[in-house]
């Protein structure tokens, strides 16, 4: 009867240490994001594959890891990882930071103190795949308005400002996954002169629409504005940029005429 108990016990523990055993290992996890919210829960990686995009990374955490971890990319041309060893907001073990580096592949393989590891595949592609162009104008014709000195002053004043903005198309693109973030670019000859991420206000009536292009880095690349009764025609004022040479300058508009594209 005794050995039967002792059986039956032995049985139980051994029942118990295998019911543990899916415990044991590292488990990799993100924040659950809604929106713009953090909800506090976890979500698994499915499938321990993972995709990010150039300039661009990405933070996953290390569960049921023993002490701190290490972690290593098998092709840091592709991807770089780091080690983030505070304890996060919500409990968090442990987590890494990827890098995206170059479009490719690579393993990132994740080790705690004990040697056990977790490998995650990481696929890189092109952040420039999430843009979509929503709308293209094309140039056709510039001049400019100069009020407040002479003809010939006008004349120079207004070649420097044709030249200054030797644009010929620009296009507007935007991001399903990014709602709030809005891109431009303005090209010649084909190639991209100005690529910026911009934002939008009107004046108190609502007839003009001024564009301010940032760098996404607190620098500004341009400033034009467009009005509602003018159609496709982009505006800029530069006043302020010919007044220390021309005092007497008080208005210099250059206009861009552009016909839509799509």
């Amino acid at each position: 009867m005794k050995a039967k108990i002792y059986f039956l016990a032995m049985a139980f523990v051994a029942l118990l240490m295998v019911g543990c055993s899916d415990d044991d290992g590292i488990q990799l996890t993100q924040d659950e994001i809604i929106g713009d919210i953090n909800t506090g829960k976890q979500v698994g990686i499915k499938g321990n594959s993972l995709v990010i995009y150039t300039t661009q990374g990405a933070r996953v955490n290390v569960q049921g890891a023993k002490g701190k971890i290490s972690a290593q990319s098998s092709d840091e041309k592709v991807v770089t990882v780091t080690c983030i060893h505070e304890t996060g907001q919500y409990g968090k073990d442990e987590r890494i930071s990827l890098s995206a580096i170059a479009v490719g592949k690579a393993i990132v393989t994740v080790t705690d103190e004990d040697g056990n590891e977790a490998k995650l595949a990481v696929e890189v592609k092109d952040v420039e795949t999430l843009w979509k162009t929503t709308q293209v104008f094309s140039g056709y014709q510039k001049y400019c308005k100069v009020e407040g000195v002479s003809k010939e002053d006008s004349l120079v004043i207004a070649s420097d400002a044709i030249a200054s903005k030797p644009y010929e198309a620009v296009k507007f693109k935007s991001r399903g996954d990014v709602f709030t973030v809005s891109r431009i670019q303005f090209l010649a000859g084909g190639k991209v002169l100005v690529d910026g991420y911009y934002t939008t206000t009107y004046n108190e009536d609502h007839s003009i629409l001024y564009f301010e292009v940032g760098d996404g880095k607190g620098g500004t690349l341009e400033n034009f504005y467009l009005k509602r009764k003018e159609g496709s025609h982009f505006f800029w004022d530069l006043t302020d940029k010919y007044k220390e040479a021309y005092p007497q300058v008080t208005k210099v508009e250059l206009v861009w005429a552009a016909a839509q594209l799509f």
